[in-house]
């Protein structure tokens, strides 16, 4: 294949991906605004309170059962693809279906014997300790639904990972929230719950006779695979170890918020948080398309057009991102009392901060794919577990005298900083830049690569 054609072909992924990239994640990001929207209307800001704590048990579950085989199937399904081996794809997604539905098994398993004492004791909030057995069942769902949309991702079909990477179940729940809401104008944290868990389950069954299409469709012939479930585990769990830290470092806020403070506190950051998803959605979106992408053209030793693509991502996702940016920090309150209500107005200086902490992770573009997408997971785990650890200190240390204020600030400092070690990591590890392209950004005749 002629380097023009193999230019044209990697335009073409790149547009189509991003085409379907950009819509299913716009459509998921609107059903969960309006989600949220919904349920601060539906909910007492107590409950409202106790849904984030819900939803993040839910994260933090699904990211143990997943064992990091989310983002491993990604770099492996991608990585035997482009050198043509097929039987290796199948056996790969068998091993890592098989693993994922134990790990979801265990980790439900284990939140329905504990969920209770963790509602009740830890974070003071008895109506999350009623929806135990709920957002158990939800963390075995969510578990399939990741690696589903995962294993779609490094088919490189960015379509089906888009749909079914949160989107379909996002837009069934709001559908279904807007009913209630007409309907009756108020609801119940337990009738959320279950609206949750089987908008995910309908899609993530869905998703799986579709996979199961996908895989029966891969050519047959060549020699058998032997990869076995150690070496799956074994490359697996440094992407678990980076998945942990890194919802210790997205997730600590709401859970020391939610130990130390009052539950309408817990409401009006986590408001203020969901808002703040908006940011990086455009960075997301593009690195979403990029990941297959990079373990197929680091695999090919393809490293300068390969560094040239990533910065062009870069650059295309700061400029949405940094108008956002700029609308959070000056209008904040009018902002959330539009999409909450009233009520949540006071989350504008959180809004603001944590918005300030996500410019680092704009401008410095796929650092973090590009690091695990080329084999140096070990070097994320590394940098997510010592940003991890000091984010939580920092936080624990402010929430008592400074509040949600506090937690905003430590929140976003520590991400700030992981971001900043992953994109001089990437540059130590692979010899490319992933960062925003400042000549391009603003029209000079400048080239990629040079810093």
């Amino acid at each position: 294949m002629t380097n023009a054609l193999k230019s044209r072909t990697l335009k073409q992924r790149l547009l189509s991906g991003s085409a379907w990239a950009l819509t299913g994640k716009a459509a998921s990001v609107l059903a969960a605004l309006l989600v949220n929207a919904l349920l601060a209307r539906l909910l007492s800001p107590q409950d409202f309170g106790a849904y984030f704590l819900a939803f993040s048990m839910v994260y933090l579950g699904a990211t143990v059962g997943a064992l990091g085989l989310n983002q491993l199937v990604v770099r492996f399904v991608a990585e035997s693809m482009g050198l043509g081996q097929f039987g290796r794809v199948r056996r790969v997604v068998s091993l890592t279906l098989t693993l994922g539905v134990l790990g979801a098994l265990g980790v439900g398993i284990a939140y329905l014997s504990v969920g209770h004492a963790v509602g009740e004791d830890l974070f003071g909030a008895p109506s999350l300790a009623s929806v135990t057995g709920l957002v158990a069942g939800w963390i075995v769902v969510m578990v399939l639904q990741m690696l589903f949309a995962e294993v779609f991702r490094g088919f490189n079909d960015i379509r089906l990972a888009s749909i079914f990477g949160g989107s379909s179940s996002g837009i069934v729940l709001a559908f279904c929230l807007i009913l209630l809401w007409l309907l009756a104008e108020q609801a119940t944290l337990p009738l959320v719950v279950l609206l949750a868990l089987g908008s995910s389950a309908a899609s993530t069954l869905l998703a799986g006779w579709l996979l199961r299409r996908k895989v029966a469709a891969l050519p047959w012939g060549g020699a058998e695979d032997k990869t076995g479930h150690g070496q799956i585990l074994r490359a697996a769990w440094p992407f678990l170890v980076t998945s942990l830290s890194f919802s210790a470092l997205t997730q600590a806020d709401i859970w020391i918020l939610g130990a130390f403070r009052p539950q309408e506190d817990v409401a009006i950051y986590g408001a203020a948080a969901r808002m703040v998803i908006l940011l990086p959605m455009p960075l997301l979106i593009l690195s979403l398309v990029v990941a297959p992408l990079i373990a197929e053209m680091y695999a090919q030793e393809r490293r300068t057009e390969l560094e040239r693509t990533l910065r062009t991502v870069a650059t295309l996702g700061s400029i949405p991102a940094s108008l956002v940016l700029a609308t959070f920090v000056l209008l904040g309150g009018p902002i959330l009392g539009l999409v909450y209500g009233d009520y949540y107005r006071t989350g504008a200086t959180v809004l603001a901060l944590l918005s300030l902490g996500q410019l680092v992770v704009i401008w410095t573009g796929c650092c973090t794919t590009t690091l695990m997408m080329t084999g140096h997971q070990l070097a994320v785990m590394t940098i997510t577990m010592v940003c991890g650890s000091l984010t939580i200190v920092a936080i624990l240390l402010v929430v008592g005298p400074y509040g949600s204020t506090g937690v905003a600030v430590a929140t976003a400092a520590g991400l700030g900083l992981q971001n900043i070690l992953m994109w001089l990591g990437a540059r130590a590890a692979t010899g490319m830049w992933t960062h925003v392209d400042l000549a391009r950004l603003f029209g000079s005749k400048g080239t990629a690569g040079t810093g």
